[in-house]
């Protein structure tokens, strides 16, 4: 059985989808292709139930279209999953040579995407954590129910100069709105060193190699700076490293759970009950105003009143350090 994935989105899109690419490949011994941008294919391309990625590059969308449609012709797949749920996802499967095409029931489609002519998953809670919704679609199929697994390969390029223990500040977030403070990255790092006697890594991409140094320069510490150093490689085998990994909401806090590495997530804007670590520990105020899903907040109260000592008590708790 060969089966079309659809899914270009975010980092964090992607592993919350891998969980059913297992469950598919280990049930159907299915062929597994997969759509999806730049960003996350060196993810895909290691893991060991995807047998090829059909890349689209939509920064240059207009050279990437025709050679794409090519590859999607070129193949006769069995099902095709719009995993999207968008227009630009529903082309894409349209395009695709394909016996049964498949995606999401009408209410959880996007841009009215439940016009096109696809077999629909029942209706369920779309609420629900993503990786959740992902796996109906193994559920429809008739795979059995299984443990979540994601398979992530870890590879072997861990940066130079790490130290042998240590934790990791991501302090990056597409949405601006869910960004942390200066001030409480910088305090956390004070703490977690103080307590555990263990440095923070700060994890980001370029855009927050600035933040990072601001943060570097409040601390009392000497945190260590990888933002914007790192590539998916090495910061899925720095991650993999860690004592623990604090992040706001982000494809990195994902790919954190997946690694099997204890997770606190600090989240405002957003429901963590649909978007927030698959397991882990939350750090949410509770305001009238959560969640809102605002992308920009001229004071986002939800982040700003979180302090590291909300943070230090989620650390303590999965650490099982001991209270003084």
């Amino acid at each position: 059985m060969d089966i079309l994935f659809v899914k270009l989105g975010a980092l964090g899109d992607v592993i919350n989808t891998l969980p059913l690419a297992v469950s598919l490949k280990r049930h159907f011994n299915a062929r597994i292709f997969w759509l999806v941008e730049p960003l996350s294919e060196p993810l895909l391309s290691r893991h060991p139930c995807v047998d090829q990625i059909i890349r689209f590059d939509k920064r240059n969308w207009r050279t990437q279209v025709r050679p794409t449609s090519r590859q999607l012709k070129a193949n006769d797949f069995d099902l095709v999953l719009d995993l999207q749920r968008l227009w630009k996802s529903g082309l894409f499967v349209l395009m695709a040579k394909a016996a049964r095409r498949i995606g999401f029931d009408r209410r959880r489609c996007k841009e009215m995407t439940w016009i096109l002519p696809f077999e629909r998953i029942p209706p369920a809670d779309p609420g629900r954590h993503m990786l959740s919704q992902y796996l109906e679609f193994a559920d429809y199929l008739g795979a059995p129910t299984e443990p979540v697994a994601w398979e992530i390969t870890v590879p072997d390029a861990l940066p130079d100069a790490l130290p042998a223990n240590f934790f990791v500040l991501n302090i990056g977030a597409t949405k601006p709105a869910n960004r942390w403070t200066i001030e409480g990255f910088a305090g956390l790092a004070d703490f977690l060193d103080q307590k555990y006697n263990q440095p923070s890594v700060i994890t980001g991409g370029p855009e927050d190699f600035g933040m990072a140094e601001d943060i570097i320069a409040a601390a009392k510490t000497r945190p260590i700076n990888m933002a914007g150093k790192t590539s998916i490689d090495e910061l899925t085998a720095l991650i993999s490293r860690a004592t623990l990994v604090v992040s706001c909401d982000t494809g990195p806090m994902h790919l954190a759970v997946a690694l099997g590495r204890p997770v606190v997530a600090l989240f405002g804007p957003s429901d963590p009950r649909r978007t927030g670590p698959y397991h882990g520990a939350v750090v949410q105020k509770d305001l009238p105003c959560v969640p809102c899903n605002r992308r920009h907040c001229e004071t986002p109260r939800c982040m700003l009143e979180i302090t590291p000592h909300d943070v230090m008590a989620e650390i303590d708790r999965l650490c099982k350090h001991p209270k003084p």
